[in-house]
């Protein structure tokens, strides 16, 4: 009898696709593999032969309020709150419908992106393994090297960059045990805190975090006990039966990605002004909306052909560059086709991205992408040596996410 696998994450694409893009491998591998995330993503996944229960089932959209605010967030200390309180309340009775699905279905492992430590909670109360996988690894606190969400801070270069980072890590630390403080309630009705007693990190498992990047990418640091970094995991899962038809010639991919629908207000209109800096070039456009795939577009203004979804994995060999905003999904699939790289980050994560895109001679990194200096930027790009993101790319293709993580599961389940 093949193993059984719970996989859990919410609906969003950036952490639900790596973990389908696994499901799909770990299925091809003989273990039995079903879903829970949120409603939106039932059909999708249904599409790819997975059972899936929604979790908040009579509030499909729940966590998609969540996550795409109507402004950014970045390291404004209220709206974190809020986002943070938001997620709390939704933890017991998620974590009551989780609890009802492993006594079900009985599985022999949770593998939970690590957006959702609820479910690894359920796993270790019924005391199954529990692999959670990050694809973005340089979220975890180490105990040297740079910080994240503090802006996008580069590498360290010299004492000073260090005393920066040892600065950054204690005022991480202390804000979110100041955020725990302020919604200890919520912590407690959801029966977590931020830490262990050990001083570990409570949303991770304590046993197995699988890294879904590189460490060709990330800056100097250590790594908490259990990590492993298995590889970049990229690819757009939903369905396409008919390919999108492109423009013959190079072609300069722009995107914002699937969230954050006030960073995508002007696409097209930024696309048009950096089209007059690609001579010869077809600038593509998405959108980041699956609901609106379609293999034509639904614009062409002159050199620009806007389309409502596009695959990146399909679309980026046929490019020169690449504009985006650092979300890990594009990242990774830029550096695999090895096209350099103009990054605007937005939000969230995107600014540490940036940062080691920069610093890894994959791209440059623009405040906007309005006025002269986005527009050299991609000038700059396209007539770029690409030494170091060529063997950017054969270290990316040196990784076996999949089988990575069929190893992690099978050593779990001895």
């Amino acid at each position: 009898m093949s193993a059984r696998l719970l996989l859990v994450a919410p609906p969003f694409a950036g952490h639900l696709n790596p973990l389908l893009t696994l499901g799909r491998g770990l299925r091809d591998r003989g273990f039995d593999v079903r879903f829970a995330t949120g409603g939106t993503k039932l059909d999708l996944l249904r599409a790819h032969g997975f059972a899936a229960d929604a979790l908040i089932a009579d509030d499909p959209g729940v966590f998609d309020r969540i996550s795409d605010t109507p402004r950014p967030v970045r390291s404004d200390p209220v709206r974190l709150t809020r986002q943070l309180a938001a997620n709390l309340a939704l933890l017991p009775r998620a974590r009551a419908e989780l609890d009802d699905l492993v006594r079900r279905d009985r599985p022999d492992a949770v593998l939970a992106d690590f957006t959702a430590p609820v479910a690894g909670m359920v796993a270790q109360a019924h005391g199954l393994p529990w692999l959670t996988t990050m694809p973005t690894p340089f979220a975890l606190e180490t105990r040297t090297g740079t910080p994240s969400y503090c802006g996008g801070w580069g590498p360290a270069r010299h004492a000073g960059h260090r005393m920066r980072d040892a600065a950054g890590r204690g005022a991480t630390r202390l804000a979110k045990r100041t955020m725990q403080a302020v919604l200890a309630p919520a912590f407690r009705a959801a029966g977590t805190g931020v830490y262990r007693a050990d001083g570990s990190e409570a949303a991770y498992s304590p046993t197995t975090i699988l890294g879904l990047g590189m460490t060709e990418l990330e800056l100097e640091r250590d790594w908490p006990a259990g990590f492993r970094m298995v590889g970049p995991v990229t690819g757009t899962p939903e369905p396409w039966p008919v390919p999108p038809r492109l423009p013959d010639g190079p072609l300069v991919l722009v995107t914002m990605g699937t969230h954050l629908p006030w960073a995508k207000d002007r696409l097209a209109e930024h696309a048009r002004a950096l089209a007059s800096h690609a001579p010869g070039h077809t600038v593509v456009v998405t959108l980041g909306d699956a609901g609106r795939a379609a293999p034509e577009p639904l614009l062409v203004d002159g050199p620009v052909h806007v389309f409502g979804h596009l695959p990146y994995d399909d679309v980026l060999p046929r490019c020169a560059a690449v504009v985006h905003h650092g979300g890990a999904g594009i990242t990774y699939s830029a550096i695999r086709a090895g096209v350099p790289a103009v990054v605007c980050p937005q939000d969230y994560d995107q600014f540490d991205y940036a940062a080691r895109i920069v610093a890894a001679g994959a791209g440059v990194r623009v405040r906007r992408l309005t006025g002269r200096r986005a527009g050299e930027a991609l000038s700059d790009v396209l007539a770029a040596d690409r030494t170091r993101l060529d063997r950017l790319a054969a270290a990316a293709a040196a990784y076996d996410p999949v089988a990575s993580v069929a190893d992690e599961v099978t050593a779990s389940l001895a």
